[in-house]
């Protein structure tokens, strides 16, 4: 047994890269894998393959990120027009959100089947209400889901929307939470009273061109929270579409 153990340690000293290498495989590998599951956890995005590659994309993306609940920014925007009309706190603590930023998923604090679906139809309702203003086509940023976008006939009012590649909401199948765009004094109503949050990569760089106002609004759980995102729902098409008439 001591022949085993010097025989290790002479090949430790002769060789001290491999044993160093061999360490931090046995380290990393169980950290990577499940990176890798809680990715594969997240569900599949127009943003980023699903798989290996996917998970690569969405790792490096990740590292360019930054925090989502912060509101100064909103403050000093010159513009301070508001669309929302809200002014009841979300219950409980903000939901837990996957460390991947794309996709951008939400984790806990899910709807029921039922509250899903009603919303759902309201996303419906009000795109039918609003055939001048909006159309629903396959989501611009997401690919996989319908997504709210400007009608083509309307011109961009402003930057964002050109950002935003013209989209206004979208919700997420696998946790029916939503993306949707909103007026930087709306963005800060949203975040501040528990509502939504702002997407990793919103408002990063030029790499990343995401408005700041690209939210991620959590998914409703009652019909009290469903009321309050159909009033982020109807704010969101307001600003986009630069209309004070939205039905």
């Amino acid at each position: 047994m001591n022949t085993g153990i010097d025989a290790l340690v002479s090949y430790a000293h002769r060789h001290p890269r491999a044993i160093t290498l061999a360490a931090l495989t046995a380290v990393v590998t169980p950290l990577v894998v499940d990176n890798y599951r809680k990715f594969l956890g997240l569900g599949k995005s127009g943003l980023s393959p699903y798989g290996p590659l996917g998970w690569f994309v969405a790792t490096t993306l990740t590292g360019f990120g930054r925090e989502t609940v912060s509101t100064t920014e909103y403050e000093r925007d010159a513009n301070q027009e508001r669309w929302l009309k809200v002014t009841v706190e979300r219950r409980g603590v903000r939901p837990v959100t996957g460390w991947h930023c794309v996709p951008h998923r939400q984790l806990d604090r899910l709807p029921t089947e039922v509250i899903a679906k009603r919303l759902e139809a309201l996303f419906e309702k009000h795109a039918t209400a609003n055939p001048t203003l909006v159309e629903v086509v396959p989501s611009p940023h997401e690919k996989l889901d319908p997504g709210m976008v400007i009608h083509p006939d309307i011109p961009s009012p402003h930057k964002e929307a050109d950002q935003a590649w013209r989209e206004i909401a979208h919700i997420h199948a696998a946790d029916h939470s939503l993306h949707v765009v909103l007026s930087p004094a709306d963005c800060k109503t949203a975040i501040d009273l528990g509502w939504a949050e702002r997407h990793p990569l919103s408002g990063v760089s030029r790499i990343f061109p995401l408005s700041s106002g690209y939210l991620l609004v959590y998914a409703p759980r009652d019909e009290e929270e469903l009321d309050v995102v159909e009033r982020i729902i109807v704010a969101s098409i307001g600003y986009m579409t630069g209309s004070r008439s939205v039905a």
